[in-house]
């Protein structure tokens, strides 16, 4: 398969469906970045376990959390309803972590480093025609 690489300013793509490997849904609809429903994950600390909530919007790097992090910290991501570990086997480029992913429609996926402070992540869509449809089927602004 060919891969093509592009660019996308942060914000501009909001994921409205994004699930663990076993299809629990991760969207929160309790907790809002910007009115958009939170993706929210159970991660462990030091042996502490808590929840993670992320911006849906791609590229921004805002969460919440009710463990203490600091800059550095290596969580381990599961989903907070079957507890299946969110971990794959890609490692950070930047860190030498394996890194988390969260399943998108169509076979798609976003990942990312579980390093806090750690900006590394990829957006995979594999089938390209079924996801820009829903990308701009409800609103202007693209979404997944």
């Amino acid at each position: 398969m060919e891969e093509v690489k592009v660019k996308i300013p942060p914000g501009r793509i909001c994921i409205h469906d994004g699930r663990c490997p076993n299809g629990c849904s991760l969207m929160n609809r309790r907790k809002l970045f910007s009115g958009k429903a939170a993706i929210t994950a159970a991660v462990r600390l030091r042996g502490k376990m808590g929840l993670i909530h992320f911006n849906p919007l791609y590229g921004v790097f805002e969460y919440q959390c009710d463990l203490p992090l600091k800059k550095g910290d290596v969580v381990d991501a599961y989903c907070p309803h079957c507890n299946v570990s969110l971990s794959v086997e890609t490692q950070c480029g930047m860190c030498q972590v394996p890194m988390f992913a969260i399943q998108l429609p169509n076979g798609g996926e976003v990942r990312a480093c579980p390093t806090v402070g750690c900006r590394n992540h990829e957006l995979t869509i594999v089938d390209l025609d079924a996801q820009i449809a829903q990308l701009y089927s409800e609103e202007r602004r693209p979404k997944m």
